[in-house]
């Protein structure tokens, strides 16, 4: 039914009713196309859920079928049998939480970094700790080796007497032997014994040559006034060996006494044609006597660890003339002496 003329009816009597009447109310209208995108993300959603929920009861129900015939005392989180993944996929159904997982992030984060500080602080303090141990027990050791090199120069001191007769009665020898060889030499002869001395020893004590005092399965140890785990500083030169290495005099002499310190433990000492003697300190065993005449290389006695020791090998020092061999302080550089003779290590 066409209602126009009512319309213009009642526009003639009232124009402004009319004009309130016209206003029409207008429903927006949702195309078809977004009405279905709206469906398929609810879809997707409830999908979702539906599958976040199957995996989770089923992994409870896997579990509980598994725990079943077993002994289960302790209380079970729930959450530790459904996979990452279903907790994952239930969570991406809900709601967007990237904010949160940012900000726990930064959290864990920063407590790793503060962690991190708190036990690099306790390593220090600990690193310190250690520090101060070892060092009072290194200045422990060292009052008592000093303690006990004290002692020992007391009985080199009581000793040096009768090492300063050895070394006159050796003196006198090598003189009588160089006699004996200057003669000889201008007769035109062989050397022969001399006042109770033998041609070999004759030899002996009139070699020049100079050998070192080990010469296979060594290395070079600390050398002569080096600072360290020894009293004061070190007098000698060692060579790290192993035990029953042979050992040899360093050139020709007379066999002395050994020294009386203990830190020496078996020991020998040479005097030599120059006046000065060397000591070979630590040894396992020796093989010459007192009053023996020895040439340069010959055999004298072999490596060990004896003495205040701290491995094996031997300890070789050299006194010059005028000191008293095992006074550890008066000790020169022995490697000085071995090259004026020509030997180089």
């Amino acid at each position: 039914m066409n209602d126009t003329p009512s319309r213009n009816a009642r526009r003639a009597a009232d124009p402004a009713h009319d004009e309130i009447l016209e206003v029409e109310v207008v429903t927006p209208t949702t195309s078809p196309a977004r009405r279905a995108s709206r469906a398929l993300g609810f879809s997707r959603r409830m999908i979702a859920m539906g599958v976040a929920g199957t995996v989770g009861a089923s992994a409870l129900f896997a579990f509980a079928f598994t725990a079943r015939g077993n002994d289960v005392t302790d209380t079970i989180d729930a959450s530790a049998a459904i996979p990452a993944a279903a907790m994952s996929a239930a969570a991406e159904s809900f709601e967007d939480r990237s904010d949160d997982v940012s900000r726990n992030a930064v959290r864990s984060g920063l407590s790793d970094v503060v962690a991190d500080k708190a036990a690099q602080e306790r390593q220090q303090q600990l690193g310190a700790a250690n520090e101060s141990a070892v060092q009072a027990q290194a200045d422990q050791s060292m009052a008592e080796r000093d303690k006990l090199m004290d002692a020992d120069m007391a009985l080199v001191a009581a000793q040096a007497e009768k090492l300063k007769e050895e070394a006159d009665e050796a003196a006198k020898l090598l003189e009588k032997a160089r006699a004996a060889a200057r003669d000889a030499k201008a007769r035109g002869v062989d050397v022969g014994d001399v006042d109770s001395m033998s041609a070999e020893d004759i030899a002996n004590l009139t070699n020049k040559g100079g050998s070192m005092p080990v010469k296979s399965n060594y290395r070079v140890g600390a050398g002569f006034g080096k600072r360290g785990t020894w009293s004061r500083y070190h007098t000698g030169q060692d060579f790290p060996a192993p035990t029953g290495t042979p050992i040899y005099a360093a050139a020709s002499g007379v066999v002395l006494s050994p020294t009386a310190g203990g830190w020496a433990g078996t020991n020998v000492v040479i005097q030599h044609n120059n006046g000065g003697a060397t000591l070979y300190a630590h040894m396992s065993r020796k093989v010459v006597r007192t009053g023996q005449t020895v040439k340069p290389g010959q055999l004298i006695g072999y490596v060990g660890n004896t003495g205040r020791s701290f491995g094996s090998h031997l300890h070789f020092e050299y006194y010059k003339p005028g000191t008293t061999p095992g006074d550890v302080y008066s000790a020169s550089n022995p490697m000085v002496f071995l090259r004026s003779l020509g030997v180089n290590a």
